[in-house]
């Protein structure tokens, strides 16, 4: 895990532009296009899951990093007061409790003017007591915009299934897509491109976080080797 202080950037670059993009009002489930500043292409992320890299584009990962190192400079170096996402609210769902995603989380869109609410799972209970298509309706009711840190995927997928509004992955048992975006922005920090970047990663080779990275290393041009004990002897 690379150093976590970039995550309220990458955490507040995926809310604001999920939810909405650059100076566009929010729309759930709408896809408006969002002008990189990067090149002429756009990226049509608003009002989109961030369930995983899976099914985003080459450049709309690269806007996702684009609109994090902004923010970085105009609220971390200029002290810019920049507040898009003012009088909106976040859910947070923490099945599995973290002290950075929470505080990265929860920094991330009160720098932007939102109001996040944190739920436990002495708050809400996936699928207990209640369904989970129950629980996005009201989720949906309430909030612009749902983060959950899960421990099964499939219940990231039931709420985006049944729910009006934007779903962003915290962490599953299958995924972990905040966290390498923050690796990412680290790396280009560092190295200034991402492009050509020949990475190693020895350790658990079929983890979350690993299957992020594998998911997003060949779009932005990186070459990933992994060196990891085998599926039978790793026990």
């Amino acid at each position: 895990m690379i150093v976590s202080k970039l995550r309220p950037l990458v955490v507040s670059s995926v809310l604001r532009t999920l939810s909405y993009g650059d100076g566009v009002s929010i729309l759930p489930r709408q896809l408006h296009r969002v002008e990189s500043h990067r090149s002429n292409s756009s990226a049509a992320l608003v009002g989109r899951d961030f369930l995983s890299l899976k099914h985003l584009s080459t450049n709309e990962i690269e806007q996702l990093l684009w609109t994090a190192a902004d923010l970085k400079s105009r609220i971390k170096d200029k002290k810019e007061v920049f507040q898009p996402l003012l009088g909106k609210s976040l859910g947070m769902i923490f099945e599995k409790r973290s002290t950075r995603t929470r505080l990265s989380t929860e920094t991330g869109f009160a720098l932007l003017g939102g109001h996040p609410s944190f739920l436990t799972t002495s708050d809400i209970h996936l699928g207990v007591n209640e369904s989970l298509r129950d629980t996005a309706k009201v989720l949906s009711g309430f909030c612009d915009i749902v983060l959950a840190r899960v421990y099964k995927h499939s219940d990231l997928e039931q709420l985006s299934e049944h729910g009006t509004i934007p779903i962003v992955n915290g962490l599953s048992d299958l995924y972990h897509p905040l966290q390498i975006l923050a690796d990412f922005l680290t790396l280009q920090e560092h190295f200034g491109s991402l492009k050509r970047l020949k990475i190693a990663w020895v350790g658990d080779g079929n983890n979350n976080v690993t299957h992020s990275f594998l998911m997003g290393a060949p779009k932005l041009g990186m070459h990933l080797r992994i060196a990891s004990p085998s599926v039978s002897t790793r026990h």
